[in-house]
């Protein structure tokens, strides 16, 4: 691969990087959706006009290419069909950048050592409009600062990688001041982040660079020490009280720890029975009906299982095989090795490649091998056109939807794409009759019979019809796919004891027997809730609620 050619792709994977950090660290489909269309404009504008292109034929590739196109093929049996598109736009963005890449590999140092000014930059803004209550809630989460993440740990996370990154060039460069100020801005915001996870990572890397490696030692020491006097004069200072706090209950509150391994417990028990994956969005929607313990995640906080959940146990391999194959490789350099590491052990107690600026910065460190060149003909080109042209309307149709599902407007999101369960439920949640709440709740079981409140707004519907089976068939289903949501035995009972008096008045006791022996049966369920729930279940903060009030098995005895 000559030398140079193709600088300035440089220029253009640096601010792909830069735009996907600053719009919330390329969470969201719709941002992935921009990127997208981006990135697919330069990969065929770089075939058409070169008629060639070179690529890592490797593990690298493989892992890539399982982890984009496996989002669309787990759509052929996931949960939700309709939300793969939307996971498959998420991540292919990954792949595209990853061909570009490949076009020049001799440019990734610059993109590496472009890291600490990307992190600093963020931490300084983010820092500064978190003072504002208009701006606070888009780079902060309950006091802890974000970045332009908006998700604390993450933030944290790349912080590390900042750091690690300006601390390994300060061994090459004795004396630079602005290599300095770069470990001072990522140490402050590793510190303002409150992730107890990457401030425990951080001081043990520090630690082993003292033991193991002798011309780091005293900017180890360095570190270190700057660390502990910046924490106590921010402290004293009174940004980051509650930050403080947080680290000094460390060891006495682990209902997060607890929280995280009963997470990981009922995800292993869903792979099990899903070894192919349930798609995007999957783990979220059959999350309530197999969870032990009471709580509502998106991602279950452990990357290696999120990517078995969504798209199979053996894609997770195969990508994680990938990364640890780097980090073993003779070609790693030492700091790209730690940095791996640190990457890989924090992925496995967070959501970090979720977002797509860690993806493309995990693609910064791999050993990439095998690079061969490729020569296209007049009609791969054409294809590659006609790719780009179905990925952008794709992209578009995907993006929008996501968009004004973020901004609050379901039914825009909807008319965009169809498939959009999310939107479906919130629309759903919005409606007002029980003719449209039925239309909408069908909607969604339509693609999709795990959705819990669909056959709980069933039931309603029912109930307000007079059908009074209808509603219990639809009520029992919704109370099985999320038997801790509490509420709905309370409305259930509710309901029942009401249907029971009318049958009463107007002398129907078969039907009044009927609506008493199903009120009967509420407290056996809510023990075997109670028998259900996983010694991790009652270590945590949020405790199900197991046992009916006084009033309500009142009224059941009444009913009786």
């Amino acid at each position: 691969m000559p030398e140079g050619k193709h600088s300035y792709l440089y220029y253009f994977l640096f601010i792909i990087l830069i735009v996907s950090g600053i719009a919330g660290g390329g969470y969201f489909c719709c941002v992935s959706a921009v990127l997208l269309i981006v990135l697919m404009i330069m990969a065929v504008c770089l075939l058409i006009r070169s008629g060639e292109f070179w690529i890592s034929f490797d593990w690298n590739l493989a892992a890539v290419v399982t982890l984009t196109l496996g989002y669309f093929l787990a759509g052929l049996w996931a949960v939700d069909s309709g939300m793969s598109l939307m996971g498959g736009i998420k991540f292919l963005p990954v792949l595209i950048y990853f061909f570009v890449m490949c076009q020049v590999l001799e440019q990734r140092e610059r993109l590496i050592q472009s890291l600490p000014v990307m992190g600093s930059l963020m931490t300084v803004f983010s820092f500064a409009l978190m003072q504002f209550p208009a701006f606070s809630e888009y780079v902060s989460v309950a006091g802890r600062l974000a970045g332009f993440f908006q998700y604390p740990n993450t933030y944290a996370l790349f912080m590390l990688v900042c750091l690690l990154v300006s601390v390994y060039r300060m061994s090459i460069k004795k004396t630079d001041w602005m290599i300095a100020i770069h470990i001072l801005i990522a140490l402050t915001g590793i510190y303002l982040s409150g992730s107890r996870t990457v401030m425990v990572m951080t001081i043990v890397v520090f630690f082993m660079l003292l033991i193991l490696k002798k011309e780091l030692r005293k900017y180890s020491i360095l570190c270190v020490g700057g660390f502990v006097i910046l924490a106590a004069v921010l402290a004293f200072g009174g940004y980051g009280k509650g930050i403080y706090d947080r680290l000094l209950s460390m060891g006495g509150n682990a209902s997060t720890f607890w929280g995280r391994l009963l997470y990981d417990r009922d995800a292993i028990k869903m792979i099990v029975t899903h070894p192919f994956g349930m798609g995007y969005y999957g783990y979220y929607f059959v999350q309530q009906e197999m969870q032990t313990g009471v709580y509502s995640v998106v991602s279950v906080h452990n990357e290696f299982l999120q990517i078995m959940l969504d798209i199979g146990i053996v894609p997770a391999l195969l990508i994680y095989g990938a990364v640890i194959r780097s980090l073993l490789s003779e070609n790693t350099s030492e700091r790209d090795r730690v940095i791996l590491a640190v990457m890989l052990l924090h992925s496995l107690f967070d959501y970090d490649f979720q977002f797509l600026m860690m993806c493309f910065v995990l693609l910064l460190f791999l050993d990439i091998r095998n690079v061969k060149r490729i020569k296209i003909s007049i009609l791969t080109k054409i294809a590659a056109g006609l790719s780009m042209i179905v990925i952008a309307v794709l992209s578009v149709i995907a993006g929008a939807s996501d968009y004004f599902y973020i901004k609050g407007e379901p039914e825009q999101a909807i008319r965009f794409y169809g498939g959009n369960t999310m939107a479906k439920i919130e629309l759903l949640n919005m409606s007002e009759g029980p003719e449209e709440m039925e239309k909408r709740a069908d909607s969604i079981l339509e693609g999709n019979s795990h959705v819990s409140v669909a056959y709980s707004a069933k039931a309603r519907a029912a109930f307000s019809q007079g059908d009074v089976e209808a509603f219990v068939r639809y009520k029992l289903t919704a109370i099985r796919l999320a038997p801790y949501q509490y509420e709905e035995y309370v409305d259930y009972l509710n309901s029942l004891a009401y249907c029971a008096e009318l049958y009463k008045q107007a002398n129907d006791m078969d039907s009044a027997r009927f609506c008493a022996e199903r009120a009967a049966e509420i407290p056996h369920m809510l023990e075997n809730v109670k028998e259900g729930t996983s010694r991790l279940g009652w270590k945590i903060n949020d405790q199900p609620e197991v046992t009916l009030s006084r009033e309500d098995l009142k009224l059941i005895e009444e009913m009786r």
